[in-house]
């Protein structure tokens, strides 16, 4: 389960991962939860993209948050809060509320704001 959130801090992800069970009810591996807190000041930027997957061409759309030490964060559309995140991005930005379906591989960036400082 993977979460998202903006606020006026950053982007925090949240990705929960459930114990692994054998099927005689033995814990093989813990679960874990990991959270990224990303201020601001530490993200290059937000992008919106889409892939077809094979072998049905199954779509799948997706945000990357680069963080300038060269790492990146993806999060799945299906992630809890993922499209408020890609709202209030896109207010932030000053930029409309991409159509899904109109997303390709090459990405949109829908944060930073673009244009003349």
């Amino acid at each position: 389960m993977q979460r998202i959130e903006v606020t006026d801090e950053g982007i925090t992800v949240t990705s929960v991962a459930e114990p692994l069970m054998s099927a005689y009810g033995r814990e093989m591996r813990p679960g874990a939860t990991s959270v990224y807190a990303l201020p601001w000041d530490e993200i290059d930027g937000v992008s919106l993209s889409a892939m077809l997957l094979p072998p049905d061409g199954e779509r799948w759309v997706d945000l990357t948050v680069d963080v300038i030490s060269g790492e990146y964060v993806e999060v799945h559309e299906d992630a809890e809060g993922f499209t408020d995140a890609v709202r209030k991005l896109c207010r932030l930005s000053g930029l409309p509320v991409p159509d899904s379906a109109a997303l390709t591989t090459d990405g949109l960036v829908i944060w930073p704001p673009s244009g003349p400082s």
